[in-house]
């Protein structure tokens, strides 16, 4: 079944678009790169894959980030803040209170920011 995608606002005002799917400790899966479309990559089919086999026993959320994929593309902000902002929102929304980050080549930045800054998380 396809994730049903979602929409977030971060505190700036960008729309984030963003999708979980299955059940347990939540996972939150970055864009690994600075360009994302996370309805594309779930239609194809080693994403796909990839993304079942992670949310097999924990919630996995993806997102796309500001300027990329679904999410709100007009934007000139594309800082780390800026980045975090987008992570932020995608976790706040979903009320995350805990959460396994993984955040990797572009994202790996952003991860540790926001896990140094909220480290109870």
């Amino acid at each position: 079944m396809e994730p049903r995608i979602q929409y977030t606002r971060t505190a700036d005002g960008v729309s984030i678009a963003f999708w979980t799917l299955g059940d347990g400790i939540p996972l939150v899966q970055m864009p690994p790169v600075p360009w994302s479309h996370i309805q594309l990559e779930w239609q194809d089919p080693d994403y796909r894959r990839w993304y079942e086999r992670l949310a097999q026993k924990r919630k996995l959320v993806r997102y796309d980030s500001r300027g990329s994929g679904l999410s709100q593309r007009t934007v000139t902000n594309h800082s780390l803040e800026g980045l975090m902002l987008d992570l932020e929102a995608v976790v706040d929304r979903l009320g995350l209170e805990k959460f396994a980050l993984a955040g990797v080549t572009f994202s790996g930045p952003v991860a540790i920011a926001y896990a140094a800054l909220h480290p109870e998380k």
